[in-house]
């Protein structure tokens, strides 16, 4: 029976009764050493071995980078150091900061360096 008489086969049974003897006119299948009305079975498992050798590779290159992967991790730093020196960063003058500590550096060497000039301007100096 080919594929259009399957399906003309399947809409003429109506009830079990018909379903009984729509059954016993399709061939049997062989039991045993296979080649029954499947005779293309062994070429199509032979198929789906090669295939699934392919996804095997596959998987076993894909846990070899997921391992890899693992170790890079376990080398990278915790969250709690990336906290500690967030906190480190956090604690480092900003730009006003440092242009204020330039400011007062400045002066005071202006007035280390010119110290007899104001004392002598203030007339703290020798009379």
């Amino acid at each position: 029976m080919n594929a259009a008489e399957d399906a003309e086969s399947a809409l003429r049974i109506v009830n079990l009764a018909d379903h009984r003897t729509a059954r016993e006119s399709q061939p049997a299948l062989n039991t045993g050493g296979g080649d029954g009305t499947y005779g293309g079975m062994e070429a199509r498992i032979a198929s789906l071995e090669g295939k699934f050798d392919k996804i095997d590779a596959k998987l076993t290159a894909i846990g070899s980078d997921l391992s890899y992967l693992k170790g890079k991790m376990e080398g990278m730093p915790s969250s709690a150091s990336v906290g500690e020196l967030k906190g480190r960063v956090d604690g480092l003058p900003t730009t006003a900061k440092m242009a204020g500590l330039m400011a007062i550096a400045v002066a005071a060497l202006t007035i280390i360096t010119k110290w007899s000039d104001l004392v002598a301007s203030i007339g703290l100096g020798k009379p």
